[in-house]
């Protein structure tokens, strides 16, 4: 969700990526042309019809687990205002935004930056699953592609990560750590059960 407020996480973030910048709160107003999750082309689009300029920069969202960064664009009006017109999941009237004005997009995708505020070991594995996920999704071409193909042993590991995802987050928000019992039932604690599964599989990468 988007913060409130400018916090120390927050601020512990803009360290992390190292930007000289401050974050500002943009104004959500999404445009009817623009699609979920499409920010490039609908700023591109909205500067063509409208002019103004893109500003990349990083979208700011903070749970209870963690802050994380998102690279986006947002629409800079002629009038200098800047107004995020890509449509969101949920209804928001404002996102926290940090301007990277020396940043490029070349249509790569690119992942988020996550901080694990609070203390427990299993959010950093669930950080960990996050950034395999991505590595296996955009190595090599993948990275300017739509549509994911994988075979073998890469789709293998990608399910697997997938699954391990969803039930670290559940356990992380319970306040489970990997001395807990696994998620699966084994009766092992997870460092010793699932845990040992996310180990062989980022080494299998």
């Amino acid at each position: 969700m988007t913060p409130k407020k400018i916090d120390h996480d927050i601020a512990r973030l803009i360290t992390q990526l190292n930007s000289t910048e401050q974050p500002v709160f943009v104004i959500h107003r999404p445009e009817q042309h623009a699609q979920v999750n499409e920010c490039f082309p609908a700023v591109e689009k909205m500067v063509s019809i409208n002019q103004g300029a893109m500003c990349l920069g990083w979208q700011i969202w903070k749970t209870s687990l963690l802050v994380e960064a998102e690279f986006h664009a947002v629409w800079r009006s002629p009038q200098g205002e800047l107004i995020d017109i890509t449509p969101k999941p949920i209804k928001l009237q404002n996102i926290l935004f940090l301007p990277m004005p020396h940043a490029i997009y070349d249509g790569a995708q690119v992942d988020n930056v996550r901080l694990n505020i609070t203390g427990n070991n299993i959010v950093d594995d669930f950080i960990t699953a996050c950034e395999a996920i991505f590595k296996i999704e955009n190595k090599g071409e993948r990275a300017y592609q739509y549509e994911l193909h994988l075979t073998g042993m890469e789709e293998k590991i990608h399910a697997f990560l997938q699954e391990l995802r969803v039930h670290l987050e559940v356990m992380a928000s319970q306040g489970l750590t990997k001395r807990s019992p696994c998620f699966c039932g084994s009766e092992l604690k997870y460092k010793h059960c699932h845990g040992k599964a996310l180990e062989s599989a980022l080494n299998a990468l």
